[in-house]
């Protein structure tokens, strides 16, 4: 996933992001505040080299007595003179001590869940360093710098809790905007059509509440979003005009139907000799349309008929109609690859330009097969469909060898067109 992709997921689900954020970081808050607390306290006591002292490797020698300081003499010498109780064990664990490389001192450090008592721990092995000094007067100890009470705990450490939390957060935010996502992020506007697809979004129409194929009439805000739709087209195809087009779409109903016949009544309203193709056949066909006359249809003349004998006026001068016929029971696909080809031509050579119904492009290839002859017009219901669906939707047709003229987007807000 690019980079961008993974940035739009965020920005969509960003209120997720936020809530996830917030989780993990209470959660983190609530664990660093019930975790049980470690305190540090440090002292240090100087060796430095007493007066006619014959030693010659004292560096040696600070390092024992550095590694003495949780010795059974030490911790029993600290323990009997602390205020509360902690055991030889505890004690043991408790205390370190280094030589401090370079210098003179002994650094004693003390971690205990109380701060205070870390300190005063740390204060009685400073002093009883001296007393079991193991070079047997090499030394004079002075202290250096006693212990005091730690005002923040060392442990559990704040700094990594918090770079963990951001991490985890960062990673179950994401992942969880991405799951979602992909889930839910649907194609609901003409700037995502155009990015999923690389088509120009020819316009985005409200279509009626049940679409029929009642003629637009001219005048009528109806009609002005069908010349807009047409004027699109003619420009997009306008180095390559397009003497047929093929309306097909991602979603069940009569939207295709509905979107071909009017498009198909605009552009015969502006002189073109126009023929509406009813090719919804097959498994992927719906009832009849307003404009099934009972004459032969499309089946028949795949199969031999004269083109000419199954043509019907329109609702509209300049207009026919070739309803889908009565198909019988083999294949209508395989009728329409080797059969479509032939009649495309003649409808072509009778027609200024042949708008055809087609099946969704989901249920079937019949689009397809008959898109390669001549141009494709993708109607995309908004939000009903994921942008890899649709992207699959597309390398389907030009697989075929189809021709895509652009996309319309159907959808709730009426008269909004793409720039």
């Amino acid at each position: 996933m690019e980079m961008r992709e993974l940035g739009g997921a965020l920005w969509r689900q960003r209120l997720l992001v936020l809530l996830v954020t917030a989780l993990v970081g209470a959660a983190v808050a609530a664990g660093v505040v019930l975790a049980p607390k470690t305190y540090t306290a440090r002292a240090e006591v100087a060796a430095a080299a007493a007066g006619g002292s014959t030693v010659e490797d004292l560096d040696a020698l600070r390092g024992t007595l550095a590694e003495n300081a949780n010795s059974t003499d030490i911790v029993e010498e600290v323990r009997s003179q602390l205020d509360v109780q902690r055991s030889a064990d505890e004690l043991r664990r408790a205390i370190d001590a280094r030589w401090v490389e370079g210098t003179v001192l002994i650094e004693v450090e003390v971690d205990d869940r109380d701060p205070q008592v870390a300190a005063d721990i740390a204060n009685l092995v400073s002093a009883a360093l001296p007393l079991n000094d193991p070079s047997e007067g090499a030394f004079r100890f002075s202290p250096s710098d006693p212990a005091r009470a730690p005002v923040t705990f060392s442990s559990p450490n704040l700094l990594l809790a918090i770079g963990v939390g951001a991490l985890l957060a960062l990673v179950l935010a994401a992942s969880a905007a991405l799951v979602r996502d992909r889930r839910t992020y649907t194609v609901s506007s003409a700037a995502t059509v155009e990015e999923v697809i690389d088509l120009p979004v020819l316009a985005h129409i409200q279509p009626p509440r049940e679409p029929g194929l009642l003629a637009m009439y001219a005048g009528t805000p109806d009609a002005d979003v069908f010349r807009r739709l047409r004027v699109s087209m003619e420009v997009e195809a306008s180095g390559d005009p397009a003497g047929m087009v093929v309306v097909t779409g991602v979603t069940d109903g009569d939207l295709n139907a509905w979107l071909a016949a009017n498009l198909a009544i605009s552009l015969a309203g502006v002189g073109r000799r126009t023929l509406l193709v009813d090719a919804r056949m097959g498994a992927g066909a719906k009832r009849p349309t307003q404009l099934e006359p009972s004459t032969a249809g499309l089946y028949e003349v795949l199969r031999g008929a004269p083109l000419s004998s199954a043509l019907n006026q329109g609702p509209v001068d300049g207009l026919e109609v070739l309803s889908s016929g009565r198909w019988g029971a083999e294949s209508h696909g395989r009728l329409l690859e080797t059969s479509f080809a032939g009649a495309a031509q003649e409808m072509r050579e009778l027609f200024d330009v042949v708008v055809v119904i087609a099946n969704s492009i989901t249920k079937n290839d019949d689009a397809a097969i008959m898109g390669s002859q001549g141009a494709v017009l993708l109607a995309v219901t908004e939000g009903e469909l994921r942008p890899p669906e649709l992207t699959k939707v597309h390398y389907r047709l030009v697989a075929s060898g189809s021709r895509l003229l652009g996309a319309v987007l159907v959808g709730r807000s009426k008269d909004k067109w793409a720039a």
